[in-house]
């Protein structure tokens, strides 16, 4: 199966779409709810940023429309830089589980020859 994302209008292709499902369904349910709920949030931040730099093409943005785009761009960033360190810490958290666990068959093994 492809993994794609279609450049020509920057949106997800059905296969793509279809990976990235899966590979939340392999996840914790738990992280999975929080991390559906972050990803909500950070769509629609990414919606509210574009819709505003959309409308700036007609009209000059006002000072409190720039603090406004400039305080929703940091929190995306700081929403998406939570999100990378909540999966790093899961994947370590699942590494050292498979570790012990077929680490300690490993040794059992090693240690019957």
């Amino acid at each position: 199966m492809s993994c794609n994302w279609d450049k020509r209008n920057g949106r997800e292709t059905l296969s793509y779409a279809l990976f990235l499902h899966r590979q939340e369904l392999q996840r914790p349910k738990r992280f999975r709810r929080l991390m559906a709920i972050a990803n909500t949030k950070l769509k629609l931040t990414d919606e509210l940023i574009r819709l505003q730099r959309c409308q700036w093409k007609w009209q000059a943005p006002s000072e409190q429309q720039l603090d406004a785009l400039l305080r929703e761009r940091q929190y995306r960033d700081i929403l998406k830089h939570n999100m990378q360190q909540h999966q790093l810490k899961q994947q370590r958290k699942r590494r050292q589980c498979l570790e012990a666990k077929f680490g300690r068959n490993n040794r059992q093994q090693q240690t019957r020859f």
